[in-house]
């Protein structure tokens, strides 16, 4: 492209051309120096700090999280991880009108060149997932989609084990992050949460122990990841559920919340082998869903290490039980 603009420009420098064609001419030189100008910005993500004008990076978009709205405030919010080439990350986020506006052009694991954003400190009390750094994504902002031969996301997570969740039950202050398989989905519901009208719909992760564990899809998530999830049941949807909470449920059971992000069949590696690993042990899977374990009692994922079970026929009158 570069080539092709200075060939062009060096042609029309040394003619007599008409007007018409002359502006043409200055028309392709400017693009050509806007383009130069865009390049000679291109940075690393590590290397854009807080408060720096005319930059460019080229990112792609890691998460893209629910529309949610501040407590006491109007102010509405959609966050985004971003990540480009090296791994660096930084937080993405889109405020009020310019939400309808911005949110559509940004979709997950796309990616895209970004300038001009504003960038932000994020103040220490509101920092999650070691993110430090906020690009204000407005209408000024400009991006531009460009192609992507990357086929693996150079970012790593960390997962929980199924078997370790019942750390985290009904602590409120901690969230985890899962990697599973979702086998089936339950039927929606509507219910009454916090005094209001909620829409869920459970989902059945499994992982590679063939440990299945219920995840409930709420509200947005259900309309939108939720969506997803159901139309392609069939292929065996892997999902990187992130932020979640742990709830008890007839024992370990999963939850989204506001922070909440479910990344459906990411390109990451382990993701992909969990879906090879699904599509090789079909039977099994059909087999566990037949059987409908998930919506018994796990004692192996529901019990701490500390706890035992006791028959009810040696409980004496005065032995407590574990709670």
């Amino acid at each position: 492209m570069q080539r092709l603009l200075r060939f062009w420009c060096r042609l029309f420098q040394d003619l007599v051309l008409p007007s018409s064609l002359l502006l043409y001419c200055w028309l392709i030189k400017a693009c050509y120096i806007l383009l130069r100008l865009r390049m000679a910005n291109l940075l690393p993500m590590r290397n854009i700090m807080p408060h720096m004008k005319n930059w460019s990076c080229i990112i792609t978009v890691q998460e893209k999280q629910q529309i949610t709205s501040s407590m006491g405030t109007p102010t509405r919010k959609q966050k985004f991880v971003f990540y480009d080439s090296e791994g660096s990350r930084v937080e993405g986020i889109i405020f009020n009108d310019d939400i309808p506006r911005m949110s559509q052009i940004l979709q997950v694991y796309k990616k895209y060149r970004i300038s001009n954003a504003e960038v932000r400190p994020i103040p220490s009390k509101f920092q999650t997932s070691e993110l430090t750094v906020q690009w204000v994504i407005s209408s000024r902002t400009v991006i531009d989609e460009i192609a992507d031969d990357d086929e693996v996301m150079p970012v790593k997570f960390c997962y929980s084990k199924f078997t370790d969740l019942v750390q985290y039950m009904d602590d409120k202050t901690r969230s985890v992050d899962v990697l599973g398989v979702v086998i089936s989905a339950l039927g929606r519901k509507i219910v009454i949460k916090n005094s209001r009208q909620s829409d869920v719909q459970k989902s059945v992760l499994l992982n590679e122990e063939s440990q299945p564990v219920l995840l409930s899809l709420w509200d947005s998530f259900r309309a939108n990841e939720g969506q997803e999830i159901v139309s392609k049941l069939h292929s065996y949807p892997v999902i990187i559920a992130r932020r979640i909470k742990v709830n008890n449920y007839n024992g370990v059971a999963l939850g989204t919340w506001f922070d909440s992000a479910i990344l459906v069949d990411p390109p990451v590696q382990e993701a992909r082998e969990l879906k090879n690993w699904a599509l090789r042990n079909t039977k099994l899977i059909k087999e566990i869903v037949e059987k409908k374990d998930y919506i018994k009692y796990n004692p192996q994922l529901s019990l701490k290490s500390d706890q035992k079970t006791t028959w009810i026929c040696n409980v004496t009158s005065s032995q407590k039980m574990p709670l």
